[in-house]
């Protein structure tokens, strides 16, 4: 595999100003490929799960051949499967896309409470981090553990080659309604500037409490949670190693295809 970091424009000025060492784990995202070859047909996994677990203890993304939804919380990692149910990954999993990072708020943890909507979430999200540090060009981890009065999340099953665009299998995703649940939402943000590399905006999965239902989050209302919400100004970058990824054309602007499926629902 390769590898590589990219580190904030503003390195010089903020090393004198007292901020969080740039060394520390948990002010770096790592993320394994572009989003733009998953949604190419790159579903091959390259990195396992006991890798993965050394660069972050908390993150989102998905398995070998694309089966089924990926979410890490307190370094254990779930695969939220196409048939509904959540079980425990292998630390020998492979793995073809996935973000993660050592979570630790550097925002003041608060409660929320009565939000309805994952586009109402977002909003609020986001009108946090303008009244704390007000850099919408970092990236961001957010996790909000609490009573949620309905969630609707999706899925997606294992793929078989030759690999077609993910623009096409999001067809066949599964979904699931829950009601009066407890659980966690674990949501990472991107700045638009990585457009390609991965999505500009926040990307959430949901978890629940017992660790049995799960997945790419579409709906949310939340009754009261606690949010956490910590900052990461170093990007490390792993990429594929194999002939499909050298000779991918990845210079297409796939922003719109992004966005459709991010949201997209049946």
């Amino acid at each position: 595999m390769r590898s590589f970091a990219l580190v904030g424009l503003l390195l010089l000025p903020l090393l004198f100003t007292g901020c969080r060492s740039l060394d520390t784990q948990s002010g770096r995202l790592s993320q394994v490929s572009l989003l733009n070859a998953l949604l190419l047909g790159e579903y091959d996994g390259f990195v396992s799960v006991q890798e993965l677990k050394t660069m972050g203890d908390t993150g989102i993304g998905t398995f070998d051949t694309l089966d089924g939804e990926m979410i890490m919380l307190d370094t254990a990692v779930y695969q939220a499967k196409a048939d509904g149910t959540v079980v425990p990954v292998a630390d020998s999993m492979l793995v073809p896309f996935a973000m993660t990072t050592h979570y630790s708020p550097t925002i003041d943890e608060r409660k929320v409470s009565s939000l309805e909507g994952i586009e109402t979430l977002k909003t609020y999200l986001d009108e946090v981090i303008g009244a704390t540090t007000n850099d919408f060009n970092r990236f961001y981890a957010a996790k909000l553990t609490g009573s949620f009065t309905h969630v609707r999340v999706r899925s997606v099953p294992a793929q078989e080659k030759p690999y077609q665009r993910l623009s096409v299998i999001a067809a066949q995703q599964k979904e699931y309604v829950y009601e009066n649940l407890e659980g966690t939402i674990v949501a990472l943000r991107c700045p638009p500037y990585v457009e390609g590399i991965n999505m500009s905006g926040w990307h959430l999965h949901f978890l629940s409490s017992d660790r049995s239902k799960g997945g790419h989050l579409l709906e949310v209302d939340i009754e009261e949670a606690l949010l956490g919400l910590g900052d990461m100004r170093t990007f490390h970058l792993i990429l594929p190693d194999s002939e499909s990824f050298a000779s991918l054309d990845i210079t297409h602007d796939l922003s719109r295809e992004t966005q459709a499926i991010e949201g997209m629902r049946k």
